[in-house]
């Protein structure tokens, strides 16, 4: 691996460079773990209406988040991006399990209101996720082949 040097004036991180990949002394327990958790039942309603922003983007990529019932408080006019494809593991999703995802989701909003992307970026801590470039790209195609798929 090669070595980087800082900037004049600038402190070296062992983290800086261009590998997805977690530094090896990190365990394995710590990285692509979630950093909050629970259901957005709670604070929907809220969120939602009083915010004033036009599309929101939410973890759906385990029970960890809850049923999709949060989103019927969603008002005309806002979009709901559904990351339902995890970007903390190598597991792939399928396009069938994914469509049947949305279609659970838009009982509670319409359809029109929803798009789909990975859950968090890839890269979603400093230590990175133990999930390789190649099922990155993979899990990327797929979701650009369920919006097709879905959306047209």
């Amino acid at each position: 691996m090669p070595t980087t040097r800082a900037p004049p004036g600038k402190k070296h991180s062992r983290h800086s460079g261009s590998s997805l990949n977690p530094p090896r002394s990190i365990p394995e327990e710590v990285a692509s773990t979630p950093h909050r958790e629970g259901a957005y039942d709670a604070i929907a309603e809220r969120l939602f209406n009083e915010l004033a922003h036009d599309r929101f983007l939410l973890e759906y990529d385990t029970p960890r988040a809850g049923s999709f019932e949060p989103l019927r408080f969603v008002p005309e006019g806002k979009v709901v991006v559904l990351g339902l494809v995890s970007t903390k593991t190598s597991e792939m999703e399928t396009v069938d399990g994914l469509k049947r995802r949305i279609d659970e989701a838009a009982k509670f909003i319409p359809l029109e209101q929803l798009a789909i992307s990975p859950q968090c970026g890839f890269a979603s801590d400093v230590v990175g996720n133990l999930i390789s470039a190649d099922d990155q790209k993979r899990k990327l195609e797929l979701v650009v082949e369920t919006a097709r798929q879905v959306w047209g």
